[in-house]
């Protein structure tokens, strides 16, 4: 059996895509890459930065953040492989900030596309492989723990106090009860 070829037109919001899709006898996508069409000028966007409320205004960084998309490290280096919500695999490089998606080939956009701003999200939290193939780093987390635990620790010693003193107080209330009852 041969593999089918279909030119596939995707729409979002602000962009139209045309893709060429690969099928396996299976009917399971085996490719998905970007019909030829003349470049467009870039769209400015800034990159993924520390402050989340100018970033909040990028509809990729939108994206990035709340489309499912899984990432893994390919190749040391900082090749990364993204494989988005629509099922397609796109190759991420972070060290030359680039994107085989439809998206980043076409417009190149300033600030990478959304592909490219998960992989860079995911390994600043820790979620993915560090480009050198190193995992993140842990100390951080097991310090963020080990206080989350001293304050759990704390809480319980206070409400611990507060029962003892609630005890106490439910005997005397029984205690003068008892008593006024005999009287």
């Amino acid at each position: 059996m041969t593999e089918r070829t279909d030119d596939v037109e995707t729409r979002s919001e602000d962009e139209t895509e045309h893709e060429e899709r690969v099928y396996s006898p299976d009917g399971g996508v085996v490719a998905s890459t970007p019909a030829a069409s003349p470049p467009t000028e870039a769209i400015q966007q800034p990159t993924i930065g520390e402050d989340p409320s100018q970033e909040e205004l990028e509809p990729r960084t939108k994206r990035a953040r709340n489309e499912e998309m899984d990432v893994s490290l390919l190749q040391k280096g900082g090749i990364y492989e993204v494989q988005s919500s629509s099922g397609n695999i796109y190759e991420v490089d972070v060290a030359s900030e680039t994107c085989t998606c439809p998206d980043f080939k076409k417009r190149n956009p300033s600030g990478g596309c959304k592909h490219l701003r998960r992989a860079d999200l995911e390994i600043r939290g820790g979620n993915a492989p560090r480009p050198d193939g190193r995992l993140p780093e842990t100390t951080d987390v097991v310090k963020q723990l080990a206080t989350e635990i001293r304050e759990l620790d704390q809480e319980i010693e206070e409400r611990e106090d507060r029962r003892q003193k609630l005890e106490a107080t439910v005997a005397v209330i029984e205690e003068v009860s008892l008593s006024r009852r005999e009287n």
